[in-house]
């Protein structure tokens, strides 16, 4: 069975188990909105928390970017997959890129792994299973 995982969860995941999360992660899922998710986390953790260095952030997009090159990356180019999207979003009141994950998921009928608990309750609503990145820890 493969998953739909979000970046909050492939960076809690990475964080976690190193390494290992080659293992977790190869030939499952994301959206394209990681990479840009991923870098912005890392820039906040960086420039506004100052919890990591610039060098442990370059190490780290390094590991993320081949790591993504692992799964299968969707890139949302379709007008009706994106005009739907946006309907989820403003049905459910979220960001457009925590629709385009659950759209995926429920398009693809995959879980979504998320450490969001409010993502994780509103994805009930529109029927979307969903898992923790705990589950893998």
């Amino acid at each position: 069975m493969s998953y739909v995982f979000d970046s909050c969860s492939l960076l809690n995941l990475t964080r976690a188990l190193a390494d290992g999360v080659i293992d977790v992660l190869k030939g499952n899922i994301t959206v394209s909105l990681a990479y840009y998710e991923i870098g912005n986390a890392l820039w906040k953790e960086c420039n506004l928390y100052k919890r990591v260095s610039v060098e442990e952030v370059v190490k780290t997009l390094r590991f993320m970017y081949s790591m993504l090159g692992l799964m299968k990356v969707i890139h949302i180019e379709d007008v009706s997959f994106s005009i739907n999207t946006f309907f989820i979003a403003s049905k459910l009141n979220i960001t457009y890129y925590d629709a385009a994950y659950l759209n995926v998921a429920k398009e693809l009928d995959k879980v979504l792994v998320t450490d969001d608990k409010r993502l994780r309750e509103i994805a009930e609503k529109i029927n979307v299973k969903t898992l923790s990145s705990k589950n893998w820890i």
